[in-house]
């Protein structure tokens, strides 16, 4: 062979491994952390240091979403939505511990179908099996309430990864961290004394040490994000996999998970793709969880079905436009028995990025706050967990402020309107300002459209079993867009 002929073999031998490289379907890996609020994350401004050098570092490189959100902020119904690219009263889990319905897909069989295995490490915290199929991966626990893990064990992750170099592979890494009761991860980084708390709780012993070790766990978290890139690093990987890091729902603390506030719905969400896509920019472009897995599909090849509630963020990660959703929608059904001393609740609100809108369907219930720190008998966890809402309804007669914030828990109006930019813990509700009824009145019609596409029938007895008549419509579970009712 002559050197010239040599030259061209070479040259269509180079042409066409960068093709193959370039048409190879991306693999994927979320991160998805457990009762974190995105206000205790670095990159999203935490006030408190060294939370997250991982995820910074990611963001970094990455694209950060300034408006992603969960429509329901508790953990069942967060990964419900995050797997299925369903909101919750379409998924069938619009209570917490309520599985989906048996007849709906994940992100299981979508990637399945496209060539994909998906598993699962750590907590999986969703049902039934047939429709979470996924494979488990050992290694990463997955209990929620373990006070002593063991250590993670990311063998299994990395024999998943090796198994099948030719096959493209999705794994969900459920972190424990940070729900509590926050017994795990170093507190030298912060002194408890110097800790900038968030405005919605109140100032006392008790919130200072929960919030102490609450973020020793959210860097547990990071800790986490950080091996997982050392495994795919370690295994020449990281080039061709797009990396999703979320913090599921708020902090467990009153104001942020079991709320629809901002401090328990707007997430963190952190996506790292190859290099080769250049995508590095912030935005603050309005998501939510059910767009990740419309946007897992398109990115491996697939064609989304225009049946799920979610979006691709393809194109905006693409750099092809700069908005993705005009309002973001969330909801709150609580799960306990009025037998119990807990009176039904529901609310449901929108956001345009600017104002929020909440609209309290069952506002002559009080809201039992202390079920998110007590036992359903109302006795207090021997745990600083348990002792955050006691200690702030010991202050109410002395501090202002600490009566002001139990209040807003437990005693919601039926209509709060929030200036997001101005008031980002919903402090200073706007809804009884005449300068802003058309605003509640648009976004009040905006909610009941939003229920009607989703089947939303407003709220259901505490035994989820009866429809309760809301208004004047009731709704079975249609698919998007259908115009049946029940008569």
């Amino acid at each position: 062979m002559t050197i010239k002929r040599l030259r061209f073999a070479m040259m269509l031998v180079c042409l066409t491994t960068t093709a193959f490289a370039g048409s190879a379907k991306p693999n994927f890996v979320i991160l998805l952390a457990d009762d974190v609020s995105a206000d205790s994350i670095g990159c999203y401004g935490s006030p408190n240091p060294h939370t997250t050098p991982n995820i910074d570092k990611l963001a970094r490189s990455g694209i950060r979403f300034e408006n992603m959100f969960v429509t329901e902020a508790m953990c069942a119904p967060a990964r419900a939505e995050l797997y299925t690219g369903l909101m919750p009263q379409r998924n069938g889990t619009f209570r917490n511990h309520k599985a989906s319905n048996p007849n709906i897909k994940s992100v299981v069989h979508y990637l399945n179908d496209l060539g994909y295995r998906v598993g699962l490490a750590g907590k999986k915290h969703i049902g039934p099996e047939n429709v979470y199929a996924f494979e488990r991966i050992d290694g990463i626990c997955g209990k929620a309430t373990e006070t002593k893990p063991k250590p993670d064990d990311w063998a299994g992750v990395q024999n998943f990864i090796k198994r099948d170099p030719n096959q493209p592979f999705c794994i969900v890494i459920g972190s424990i961290h940070a729900h509590s009761p926050w017994t795990v991860g170093e507190t030298k980084y912060w002194k408890e004394e110097d800790l900038v708390l968030p405005a919605n709780l109140a100032d006392t012993p008790q919130t200072r040490s929960a919030y102490l070790h609450y973020l020793a766990e959210v860097r547990e978290f990071d800790r986490q994000v950080g091996g997982a890139v050392r495994v795919l690093e370690e295994n020449n990987q990281l080039d061709n996999t797009i990396i999703i890091v979320l913090d599921e729902n708020g902090a467990g603390m009153p104001g942020g998970k079991w709320t629809v506030f901002d401090w328990g719905v707007r997430s963190a969400c952190v996506i790292k793709c190859p290099d080769s896509w250049k995508a590095n920019f912030e935005t603050d472009a309005i998501s939510q969880y059910c767009d990740i897995v419309p946007t897992l599909i398109d990115a491996a090849g697939g064609t989304p079905s225009p049946d799920l509630d979610g979006r691709s963020l393809l194109p905006l990660i693409k750099g092809r436009t700069k908005k993705h959703r005009e309002q973001a929608y969330f909801l709150f059904n609580n799960r306990v028995h009025e037998t119990k001393g807990n009176p039904h609740f529901s609310t449901r609100a929108v956001t345009d990025g600017n104002y929020k809108f909440i609209w309290n369907l069952t506002p002559e219930n009080l809201y039992v706050a202390n079920i998110t720190t007590c036992d359903l008998t109302g006795r207090a966890r021997d745990t600083d967990f348990g002792l955050i809402y006691p200690s702030m309804i010991d202050r109410m007669k002395t501090d202002k402020h600490a009566e002001a914030m139990v209040n807003r828990l437990r005693s919601r109006p039926h209509y709060q309107l929030y200036d997001l930019k101005k008031d980002p813990y919903e402090l200073n509700n706007l809804a009884e300002n005449p300068e802003y009824s058309e605003k509640i009145k648009k976004f009040k019609a905006d909610i009941e459209q939003w229920m009607k596409e989703q089947g939303d029938n407003g709220h259901l007895d505490p035994e989820g079993m009866k429809v309760i008549k809301y208004n004047e419509y009731q709704f079975p579970y249609p698919k998007r867009g259908s115009k049946r009712s029940v008569k």
